[in-house]
């Protein structure tokens, strides 16, 4: 009896889909969140430069703006191969704080030149 009470003062697939779209709606805002998440200079690129190539993006941004360097406060560890480590790494939240606020001092119509 306690039971078919129950189950008349709540409605089971309402209360679900209200749960899933809560559930659906936090999934989302933690996708979105960057803090503490890294990129790889491809995921770099593609979020951040509308798809400039990888030299392009080092000559263009990483060597023009020195202060993007992780061993100068920046956000990008090993923006060229050195001796120390090969492998860039990029802080996805200071990346596009910089990016935001420095996005009218690149120059994005820049060519690479032979």
């Amino acid at each position: 009896m306690q039971e078919d009470m129950t189950n008349a003062l709540i409605n089971i697939p309402s209360l679900t889909n209200f749960v899933k779209s809560i559930v659906k709606e936090a999934v989302e805002e933690d996708k979105k969140d960057l803090t503490g998440k890294t990129w790889n200079i491809k995921q770099f690129r593609e979020t951040c430069c509308r798809g400039k190539g990888d030299n392009w993006v080092r000559t263009f941004i990483f060597d023009e703006f020195p202060e993007v360097n992780y061993k100068n406060g920046g956000f990008v560890v090993n923006p060229r191969k050195t001796p120390e480590g090969k492998t860039t790494i990029i802080f996805a939240k200071e990346a596009c704080e910089w990016m935001q606020k420095h996005q009218h001092e690149i120059d994005w119509n820049a060519k690479i030149t032979s």
